[in-house]
């Protein structure tokens, strides 16, 4: 998924700009100007922009400078704005960073220069784009410092140690660091094969983080996804120190028989676009407990497997081959497919075409992803004329998918509640599509598998799931959409996507929401035919408060809501769905962009 902040993949062409000379050397805690002005590099015209020119000037950028070696490590600061790509920052012809990622705002950053880098006499400092032109940025106003990072920025090192709090095994999780007002924080020296660091974020697949930061007070958190608790302590980081957290963390929401699916994954490295390579991807998908991890890189068939052994993830998760098929008439997840084949033609307007290309490639599962984005009209929906009360549409479009993406939760401009009414008009037309939750994940710092499905499992081992029945449950509605809580239906026994007959004009459903300590359920809708047919409350314990709750269960426990619920069945066929909501997470640890946690099931029909 591409968005307005701009993730499409960029590149550059080529001009040096003029050297500039030093003199004599400055006072080693002095920042000396290398170059004072900022520059656009790209290949578009940007008049808005204020500290750039709004004509490209061709790249790669060129800096020359006069020095003295560094015989130890140097600081290099560098300003931007823009910055959606890979582009390496190199000193002599040698590669040592890559510009920091940042959006509209224009940011500094600073970035070591490892000793020996700086030679005597002049040096090239270029900033050179590693893809194709079609994106543009501003960089600039560069300065050099012959003082490490760690003495400038004062940098402590903080060690933290994540683990199952029974068995006191190492468990992959993400820990989040922030400072007094809840704002990350910039985290140094981090990076291992075992460890994916953005700022205030460090996830680890091995239980151990280790990181330097600025000495200062800060809070740090360990998480590891919506089914486990969260541990937390504050922690006072000093200058040339070292402080160690241990925080132990236990499973809290019961998902035996069930396990946790995201259907909708990217990776810079194949996507193009976001900021988490590969195994970044592979790490951050052990520390969010995401089971079953279907990669969808766009128009790429991506196979996680052998880095995944590599990288010794296999036990935490079973990886599948997928595809994020995108078109200019909306995008369409599509697996399991042979990441050997030619991927499926994604040129085609016609959706019933387009729907059979991809099935002609052995895929099991298509899904249509955010249905309502683009906003602003731009949706593929809205193209086609769709109509919210018949569940038609004007263009005379066949739908052949198998599911809708019903969150997606790395889209806050197209929330559920947009979503759901065309959901509700699909089915009340007879066209059985599958509800579905995703991340959309493109990157470390987005939540990967914060919105997911939960799907039934024969197995509760994620190395050893079963693709095929997951794939036949997904088509089948037996799934239910998570994010930050689990909820499933039943009515005489019968679950999703099942089809019963009953003799009277009123059903009693059971609805199980799960969720962990640090997620407050608010309310529960029983959903008939497309219209609220109850409501009753999730965050009291007095069952019996709204009416409808008896004969069942008693008693709510600390992470498990069950309520009994009657609703009247209007006509002859119908179909019941259960919503439940609850409060937004704000915490650094599990940062929401939607304005609710939600669990969403797919309907059972019922006949009368």
């Amino acid at each position: 998924m591409r968005r307005a902040t701009g993730t499409i993949r960029a590149g550059l062409s080529v001009l040096a700009c003029a050297a500039l000379w030093l003199g004599a050397r400055q006072d080693p805690g002095e920042w000396r100007v290398l170059d004072a002005a900022m520059h656009h590099l790209g290949d578009g015209q940007k008049p808005e922009w204020t500290e750039a020119p709004a004509e490209p000037e061709r790249s790669p950028l060129a800096i020359r400078f006069e020095s003295e070696p560094n015989e130890r490590e140097w600081l290099l600061e560098v300003a931007a704005r823009d910055v959606d790509e890979d582009w390496a920052l190199e000193l002599n012809g040698k590669e040592f960073a890559l510009l920091k990622r940042v959006n509209d705002e224009l940011r500094v950053a600073w970035y070591p220069l490892p000793a020996g880098l700086v030679e005597r006499g002049e040096n090239t400092l270029r900033v050179r784009a590693k893809t194709a032109p079609d994106d543009d940025m501003t960089v600039g106003r560069v300065r050099l410092l012959e003082r490490s990072l760690r003495e400038f920025a004062r940098l402590g090192r903080l060690e933290v140690r994540v683990r199952e709090r029974a068995s006191g095994a190492a468990l992959p999780a993400r820990v989040s660091v922030a400072d007094a007002g809840g704002n990350l924080v910039d985290l140094y020296y981090g990076e291992r094969p075992t460890t994916a660091v953005r700022p205030g974020i460090a996830y680890t697949s091995d239980g151990l983080a280790v990181l330097e930061l600025p000495a200062g007070r800060v809070q740090v958190w360990a998480s590891r996804g919506m089914e486990w608790s969260v541990d937390s302590r504050e922690v006072e980081v000093v200058y040339g120190g070292t402080a160690e957290v241990a925080l132990t963390l236990v499973r809290e929401v019961d998902t035996r028989g069930w396990i946790a699916a995201d259907t909708h994954v990217h990776t810079l490295t194949y996507s193009g676009h976001g900021d988490a390579s590969v195994e970044e991807r592979l790490v951050t998908l052990a520390g969010e407990g995401v089971e079953l991890a279907v990669a969808t890189d766009h128009n790429h068939q991506t196979d996680y497997s052998p880095l995944q052994r590599a990288l010794a993830l296999t036990a935490h998760f079973t990886s599948v081959v997928g595809n994020e098929v995108t078109t200019d008439n909306g995008h369409m997840n599509a697996f399991p497919l042979d990441p050997a084949q030619a991927i499926p033609p994604h040129e085609e307007a016609d959706w019933k075409k387009l729907v059979q290309g991809i099935r002609a490639k052995g895929a099991k599962v298509v899904i249509l992803n955010h249905p309502r984005w683009p906003e602003d009209g731009k949706d593929p929906l809205t193209k086609f004329g769709f109509d919210e009360k018949t569940g038609r549409n004007a263009a005379g479009q066949a739908f052949t998918f198998d599911c809708i993406e019903l969150v997606n939760s790395d889209a806050p401009t197209s929330p559920p509640a947009a979503v759901l009414p065309a959901w509700y008009a699909l089915l009340e037309a007879g066209q059985r599509f599958t509800g579905v939750g995703s991340s959309d994940s493109h990157t470390v710092g987005v939540i990967v598998g914060q919105g997911r499905t939960y799907v039934p499992s024969a197995s509760d081992d994620p190395a050893r799931i079963d693709v095929e029945a997951a794939c036949a449950a997904f088509v089948a509605g037996r799934v239910s959409v998570s994010l930050g809580m689990f909820a499933t239906i039943e009515i005489d026994g019968q679950t999703m996507g099942a089809t019963l007959s009953v003799a009277g004009g009123e059903v009693e459903a059971l609805v199980d929401v799960r969720h962990p300590s640090w997620v407050t359920p608010r309310r529960l809708e029983l959903v008939v035919n497309g219209a609220v047919a109850a409501s009753v409350a999730l965050d009291d314990t007095a069952l019996d408060r709204d009416g409808p709750n008896r004969d069942g269960p008693n008693r709510d426990g600390p992470n498990r809501k069950l309520r009994r619920v009657r609703v009247a069945l209007p006509r002859a066929h119908n179909w019941v769905v259960a919503v439940a909501s609850g409060d937004k997470i704000s915490a650094p640890f599990w940062a929401m962009s939607l304005p609710e946690t939600l669990a969403i099931t797919n309907p059972i029909f019922v006949r009368r």
